[in-house]
């Protein structure tokens, strides 16, 4: 040993050694505390009032398509004209989830759900009694706006009451409102547009807004896990910490794209999304031009894709918590080896993504096929099973997509789940207004290839992450606590 080198002492060793046996017993007891402090029974209310909730914006979204002509000549206007009650309310459903996501960190979740319900209430009210073409504009928006705030502050909730491992599974339970809405609204509104008239589709979504409502004054409990904190003992994880208004910033959490990780996967969710909004807007086309089923008929073909949304919702949340779990036990079983890195192992947030490449070749499948089907006016039993495939890939998808991106940000999970809510439906709006100068110039086939390729060039690109995530983010950011 160098005259300059001074061992250690008997009393800083048998310091610093008191210190982690400290620091180990606490992390020890906070292990012991509960995640979230609400009962089982208590947390499935939860998610079935947010999925229900969740599923307000894309259900108003979509009742509406099966009625559009009949809008267009009780306003006596025209079919590019009345498109744009379509992009207002989809423009509107990409900005305002932001502003929501942001709000609901900062005074709760409950609060958001309330206000926002009330909102998309009185914008339903006035679509019902619109007279002209500007009103209903308007008034959509106006829907747009309130129905939107789940879209984000929904996955928080879920977050808020779930740990990691279980996670997926209610993320599939909720997402399932989101998904369902596309195929669900056709077949709700076609019945009540052609029995009752249009207007009527927009006071049933009144009566819906008033009782989720309620459901959030007066059942819904307050989740964010600050405000439980202060009143429970819970662990002391994924607990974010309480910003000013100034820091509350939408245009911050959108700057999120600037990580390589998750403008990645917020290129496929829109991309895939794009797709799947698109499809679900020109299948009346389809059904009504090509294969000549009445409007209420042709709302009864979308509970094909809707029943491939629940299947792949549900298993897609299973097998991204399975893989989780496996993931974990390997690690637990390396660390009974090597004791040393016990606390080092982690499990990473691309597991959840290790069967994302399933789901979207299956979608991409039902795609391919269903365009080329509708291009030569082929066999409608075969465009129905393309519609549950289309349903399901998107819907396992998700799951994967979903559940990582908030993984990454566990303590500002509406917010990002927001951000992805921005860019999917942004490019929607997109796509599902270019579409119909696409199919008419270059027809159904070409059409759905193009979105075709479009998809699976964004599945290419997320492999980046599925199999260099980690190094991605520990070069560029952002660092996930996965607690």
């Amino acid at each position: 040993m160098s005259r300059d080198t001074v061992a250690p002492s008997h009393s800083s060793t048998t310091s610093k050694h008191s210190v982690d046996t400290e620091k180990k017993a606490a992390a020890a007891d906070a292990q012991e505390l509960p995640y979230s402090p609400f009962s089982a029974k208590t947390r499935a209310m939860i998610v079935i009032i947010t999925a229900l909730t969740g599923l307000v914006s894309p259900l108003s979204a979509n009742m509406y398509y099966p009625s559009i002509t009949k809008v267009r000549d009780d306003l006596h206007t025209t079919q590019s004209a009345i498109t744009w009650t379509i992009t207002a309310y989809v423009i509107a459903m990409a900005v305002f989830p932001l502003l929501w996501s942001n709000l609901a960190d900062f005074i709760g979740r409950k609060p958001v759900y309330a206000l926002s319900m009330l909102i998309f209430t009185c914008g339903s009210v006035g679509c019902a009694l619109s007279r002209s073409l500007t009103a209903l504009i308007a008034s959509r928006v106006v829907q747009s706006a309130g129905s939107s705030a789940v879209q984000g502050a929904g996955a928080g909730t879920i977050s808020d009451i779930y740990p990691r491992e279980q996670r997926g599974t209610a993320l599939g339970i909720y997402y399932l409102g989101p998904l369902l809405g596309p195929c669900l609204g056709p077949l709700i509104g076609g019945y009540i547009g052609q029995d009752v008239g249009w207007r009527w589709v927009f006071w049933v979504l009144a009566i819906w807004g008033g009782v989720m409502m309620l459901l959030a004054l007066f059942v819904l409990p307050e989740t964010h896990r600050r405000m439980v904190s202060k009143k429970h003992r819970i662990q002391p994880v994924n607990i974010p910490p309480l910003l000013g208004l100034k820091d509350n910033n939408p245009l911050l959490d959108i700057a999120t794209a600037r990580y390589p990780v998750i403008a990645l996967s917020m290129l496929h969710f829109a991309m895939l999304f794009g797709t799947y909004f698109t499809n679900a807007t020109a299948q009346p086309l389809a059904y009504e031009g090509i294969y000549g089923l009445s409007q209420g008929m042709a709302g009864l073909c979308f509970l094909s894709s809707g029943v491939g949304c629940v299947v792949g919702s549900i298993s897609g949340g299973r097998v991204t918590d399975l893989l989780l779990k496996r993931r974990r036990r390997e690690l637990e079983a390396a660390a009974a080896v090597d004791a040393e890195r016990a606390e080092e192992i982690k499990v990473s947030a691309e597991t959840r993504l290790g069967a994302m490449w399933i789901g979207t070749g299956v979608f991409l499948c039902g795609v391919i096929i269903c365009g080329w089907l509708l291009e030569h006016k082929l066999s409608l039993a075969g465009v129905l099973v393309t519609q549950f495939f289309i349903g399901g890939g998107m819907a396992f998808t998700f799951q994967s997509l979903g559940g990582y991106v908030i993984d990454v940000f566990p303590t500002r999970s509406a917010r990002i789940t927001g951000v992805q809510n921005f860019w999917r439906s942004a490019w929607a709006a997109v796509i599902v207004q270019l579409f119909p100068t696409m199919y008419t110039n270059i027809g159904w086939g070409w059409s759905y290839t193009v979105m075709f390729f479009l998809t699976l060039m964004s599945l290419m690109l997320m492999q980046f992450v599925v199999f260099r995530g980690s190094a991605l983010r520990e070069r560029f950011g952002p660092s996930a606590d996965l607690q």
